[in-house]
């Protein structure tokens, strides 16, 4: 990436394009102010010439030689709106010409407004298009890269999601087989999770596992989706399930530090054995309810919403399992039941309730 990254700047210290020196007549003003423009030493003198010329001949035959020496000058001097007026000059007359294209870019650059960028990167993009089958074909497909790499950083950058959003389809429609394509679907998932649109999510979730069906994060996704629709329970244990299989055996990635692979691994078995212990709950498979959300619990934030539904849940499977036989059991539904009833939660007033009555029930203390 360093290499893409020093692609446009190199693009200063680019002298004049190799184009033949135009013949110039001295008896005619056009042909003189041309010997003054190849004569003169001084910088600003020679910049006042060639503007001069560009401004008083801009359809003469030797109008575009000049072209190729006022941009790189201008650029040399940090006149980036200057050096972009005449790169858009020469592209427009010259639209696959490399040199033109680099150094406007770079004056872009110079600038620092991202806007601008997003403006002219369809006019780079499109000259190194027209370049690539030309004897400078590797150079137009680096500058290409480039300004994908750039508006891909860009779009990392952004604000809002939905910038975010705008930037990765702009990306994607200027070149679907970019190097970069591959990280937008995730790119795609994790801005609409931001903007809540959970429809959109849940998409994106199930076209990302369809290619990489152990993606663990788009598991939990899937299995998030129809937990919070309270529907599809076998869907969310198998998915939830599938997790834990897959995390019980997953190494940590090199790229990921231990610290936050420990993290994000944690955060994500709680999510899977909590949503799989209560969608087991729903479907009355009280054994395997008690297991996951037993196994939940050293994940779950004490006294947190969570840790509520899961206690409440599992002084229920407890309470049924006893009920079907399984005496022993009771105590623990109580004692779970109990600490759901400490924690102030959409729980709390029905476990109250079953407190008393499991005590009740089982003459326990």
């Amino acid at each position: 990436m360093t290499r893409l990254l020093s692609l446009a700047l190199a693009a200063v210290g680019l002298l004049a394009a190799q184009r033949p020196k135009p013949t110039i007549d001295p008896e005619t003003r056009d042909g003189l102010l041309l010997e003054h423009i190849v004569q003169e030493t001084d910088r600003t003198e020679k910049l006042h010439y060639m503007e001069q010329f560009a401004s008083q001949y801009p359809k003469h035959p030797a109008v575009l030689w000049v072209y190729d020496q006022l941009q790189p000058a201008y650029l040399n001097l940090k006149q980036f709106d200057d050096a972009m007026r005449i790169g858009d000059l020469r592209l427009t007359r010259e639209p696959d010409n490399l040199d033109a294209a680099k150094l406007t870019l770079t004056a872009v650059e110079g600038t620092k407004d991202t806007d601008l960028f997003q403006k002219w990167s369809d006019r780079v993009w499109e000259a190194a298009a027209k370049a690539a089958s030309g004897p400078r074909a590797e150079e137009a497909r680096q500058l290409q890269s480039y300004v994908e790499y750039r508006l891909y950083s860009m779009a990392l950058e952004a604000t809002t999601p939905q910038a975010r959003i705008d930037q990765f389809q702009a990306l994607e429609r200027r070149n679907p087989k970019s190097a970069y394509a591959a990280n937008l679907p995730e790119q795609y998932f994790e801005a609409y999770r931001e903007m809540g649109n959970t429809e959109k999510t849940f998409e994106i979730a199930q076209n990302i596992l369809s290619t990489d069906p152990d993606n663990t994060d788009m598991l939990i996704a899937v299995a998030d989706h129809y937990f919070r629709k309270d529907e599809h329970h076998d869907r969310v244990l198998a998915a939830s399930q599938k997790v834990i299989e897959i995390l019980d055996t997953k190494t940590r990635p090199d790229s990921v530090s231990e610290d936050d692979w420990t993290k994000k691994k944690n955060q994500t078995l709680g999510n899977a054995y909590f949503m799989g212990g209560i969608s087991s709950s729903f479907m009355s498979r009280y054994e395997r309810a008690d297991s996951m959300l037993r196994k939940a619990l050293p994940y779950l934030e004490a006294d947190s919403p969570m840790a509520a539904g899961a206690l409440y849940h599992l002084g229920v499977s407890n309470y049924r399992m006893a009920e079907a036989g399984d005496t022993p059991k009771a105590a623990d539904a109580l004692r779970f039941t109990r600490l759901c009833a400490a924690i102030k939660s959409n729980f709390q007033a029905q476990a109250i309730k079953n407190v008393e009555a499991i005590r009740s029930e089982y003459n326990l203390p």
